[in-house]
């Protein structure tokens, strides 16, 4: 009797081909879509209050709209990826469909018109970005998982970054519908690059909504990264909004130098992600994402009271603080999940996620009229502090040596 042919190992090439189209890629199309978050910030003035006739109220709905649609339909999306056993259709389907939403906004002339059109253009971006993360936590390299969410973080962040300036150009020399319609073209450029994306076949098709709610919550645990992921997004939200105050109140009015500030602290959060995530390789996730939170919680205390001469270290403090974070909140979500439930889990992750943008520029405008600058970044440090306390409560003793598949 012959014996069975050997199983080969994949060559380096196949391996990198492999980690090209899983991890690379979808982290480039990440990047592009994430632009939209802050594309259209620079010339918001110009489109609702200007053209449309909308007022300063008007224009925070436009973000905050979007942010109910990825509440809402994060969740659906990442169920209903786990339900069929494929994601790729998902993402390639949400770019496509969000690219004539943004190229529709050209025709708006109306407030509620233009507010509507958000709602369901945040409905099917989410449905593109939120499954691709999914994606990428689905890729079978667990050893390497750490790193590839680093990547993955990163491109989030300099996406998020880059669409300010870039808007603000297209705005100056096109106008301030401009924007939108390179939102659009970006979109359909992405969709159509999404039908090469490399999914993982291994998840199980067809599993019922039940068995994977069911399988959810048999792993409460999940709810540790989603606490940290909410409480990380509500200090962006926070920034958003504080920040520029702030620099306004220490007599910044170039809007140059505070782009630079901004830039000390985005710059290592958004560079330093891989390399943090392969620290998280080395040494599991929770010691770097408790420690990580907590010296983030406390120099956040600080900004208040930080000077411009001491204020650049404090953002540089924080960036890298960041970027230890968000990479374990991640992989963590990967741990705790299966392939059959993962796509729920990031839908949840994300749900978190937009919950804490929502409701920080909330809370940091009600600290800042009861108390100011100060009072209102130690209560943003005494939140990410809490959260913090309260997962050490969640996790106990397990807290610094949590391993999930133990």
């Amino acid at each position: 009797m012959s014996a069975p042919p050997a199983v080969l190992a994949p060559t380096a090439e196949a391996r990198a081909a492999s980690v090209t189209r899983g991890v690379v890629l979808p982290s480039l199309f990440l990047l592009v879509s994430m632009l939209n978050l802050t594309l259209i910030v620079a010339g918001l003035k110009e489109l609702v209050i200007d053209e449309l006739g909308g007022t300063a109220r008007d224009a925070s709905l436009f973000f905050s709209i979007e942010m109910v649609a990825y509440i809402l339909f994060a969740p659906v999306w990442g169920l209903l990826s786990d339900r069929i056993g494929k994601r790729k259709p998902l993402v390639v389907a949400g770019f496509l469909l969000t690219a004539p939403m943004y190229a529709a906004y050209a025709a708006v002339t109306s407030v509620p018109a233009l507010l509507t059109l958000r709602f369901f253009q945040g409905a099917f971006s989410v449905m593109g970005w939120s499954t691709l993360m999914a994606m990428v936590l689905d890729q079978p390299d667990e050893k390497r998982r750490g790193r590839y969410m680093g990547l993955m973080g990163g491109a989030l962040i300099l996406g998020v970054s880059l669409g300010a300036p870039i808007g603000g150009y297209l705005t100056r020399h096109l106008g301030a519908r401009a924007p939108l319609e390179c939102a659009a073209a970006l979109f359909l450029l992405i969709g159509l690059g999404a039908t090469a994306l490399r999914e993982d076949h291994r998840v199980r098709a067809h599993t019922p909504v039940g068995e994977i709610l069911g399988t959810l919550r048999r792993q409460p645990r999940l709810l540790v990264p989603f606490l940290f992921h909410f409480v990380d997004r509500y200090t962006v939200g926070f920034f958003i909004v504080l920040f520029p105050l702030y620099l306004g109140s220490l007599g910044v009015s170039d809007a140059a130098v505070r782009g630079r500030y901004l830039a000390f602290f985005l710059f290592p959060f958004a560079l330093l992600q891989y390399w943090t995530g392969r620290l998280s390789e080395r040494i599991g996730t929770m010691p770097p994402l408790f420690f990580g939170s907590l010296a983030y919680g406390i120099v956040l205390c600080a900004v208040g009271y930080a000077d411009l001469q001491s204020l650049w270290f404090v953002m540089v403090a924080l960036g890298i603080l960041a970027s230890i974070m968000f990479p374990p909140a991640i992989t963590l979500t990967g741990e705790l999940s299966d392939r059959q439930t993962r796509g729920s889990a990031m839908g949840g992750f994300n749900l978190a996620g937009s919950l804490g943008f929502a409701i920080g520029p909330i809370v940091g405008a009600w600290a800042h009229a009861a108390r100011g600058f100060g009072f209102a970044f130690v209560v943003a440090g005494a939140i990410e502090i809490a959260a913090v306390l309260l997962a050490a409560l969640v996790v106990g003793k397990d807290a610094w040596r949590f391993r999930a598949r133990t």
